[in-house]
């Protein structure tokens, strides 16, 4: 619960003993100062990582530091932006330009970019130099040309100019300013969640998006390609007759999915990364995470919608379902899941009597 600006965490609603090692309060958010920094002949690798002095800039992506998770996840990037940058200054073999003008070039991408990244950490990028946009060259991958949601935001910064590089290419970028971004992707900063919503929502409201749903929805997974559920037409009759509306969010733009969460009161879904428009779901209510139960056993997975909930002042509960164990599968988190209906139906019953 986000109150009066500091944060108090309130457990799942449906919070079992087991559960301990998984829900506990996260508040390194606080010792977290991000800065714009302005840094001179930096090479920028074509995801968005920054070589100065031989070493990965600080700050130039997340999930850098040394912990359980990957523990050489740094030497790994550091490692191949090194070689891109040796390879661009002494040989030939991949392309790079230069950007040797006086111009003030921005970046606010790196090698971690989805929907998700682009709401949790690009926009709050961008946001931290809104005065100095007309100063500015946005740095923007040509695949970036294809994306809406991208796109439709970038429109609300009509000072800002662009600079489009072609795929693949790396950057000698004179002059660089370089937002920060936050060290770990589960981490929310409650300022900038808000800043990032009261933005969007703004926009929203000058757009006069009508919403076509109710208050109750589930975030149906039916149009993916992998990870969803082995009987997704089962789910969706389910809750169906617990008056939730299926939505599959790929029919909507990017400012309607936004009108959906806005109006939306109680959320079911499977975790994934789309359901960061929770960020914009109306205060209060109810989300159901549903989810792998192999996350139990592995404490490194952070439960990012947990965190954001409590920032929302959302009511948090979780089901944990069995998977398929399919071998084509790369990773248990991309496993498909087998929809437990009796839990889901205790769990869900659970949240919203709780609402009432």
């Amino acid at each position: 619960m986000y109150i009066n600006g500091e944060l108090k965490y309130d457990l799942p609603v449906n919070m079992q003993p087991e559960w301990d090692h998984l829900f506990k309060p996260d508040f390194a958010y606080k010792k977290v100062h991000l800065k714009v920094k302005e840094i001179k002949n930096a090479f920028v690798n074509h995801y968005g990582l920054v070589i100065k002095n031989g070493l990965l800039v600080k700050g130039c992506a997340p999930n850098l530091g040394f912990s359980g998770y990957d523990e050489n996840v740094y030497y790994k990037h550091w490692r191949k932006a090194i070689e891109q940058n040796l390879v661009c200054k002494y040989g030939k073999s991949i392309p790079s330009i230069k950007l040797d003008d006086n111009n003030n070039y921005l970046l606010i991408h790196s090698p971690w970019f989805s929907y998700y990244f682009w709401i949790t950490e690009c926009i709050p990028r961008l946001l931290m130099v809104k005065d100095e946009l007309k100063n500015l060259i946005l740095i923007y991958p040509q695949d970036w040309g294809n994306l809406s949601f991208v796109n439709e935001t970038l429109e609300l910064f009509p000072e800002l100019r662009i600079e489009v590089i072609p795929r693949d290419y790396h950057l000698f970028v004179k002059n660089l300013v370089m937002p920060e971004v936050k060290p770990w992707t589960p981490m929310f900063i409650p300022e900038m969640v808000f800043e990032t919503r009261d933005l969007l929502l703004g926009e929203l409201k000058k757009k006069n998006i009508k919403n076509v749903l109710g208050e109750n929805i589930y975030i149906s997974r039916k149009q993916a390609q992998r990870r969803k559920f082995t009987d997704e037409s089962a789910v969706e009759k389910f809750f169906e007759k617990e008056q939730f509306e299926s939505v599959p969010m790929e029919n909507y733009s990017f400012f309607q999915q936004i009108a959906i969460m806005q109006n939306a009161k109680n959320v079911a879904a499977m975790t994934g990364a789309g359901l960061i428009n929770l960020l914009f779901k109306q205060e209060g209510g109810s989300f159901l995470d549903i989810t792998n139960r192999e996350y139990i056993n592995k404490s490194q997975y952070k439960f990012h919608y947990y965190k954001l909930c409590n920032v929302l002042n959302i009511k948090y509960g979780v089901a944990f379902c069995d998977h398929e164990n399919s071998p084509l599968a790369d990773h248990y988190s991309n496993q498909n899941l087998i929809f437990d209906k009796n839990l889901v139906s205790e769990n869900l019953k659970l949240l919203l009597d709780y609402d009432k």
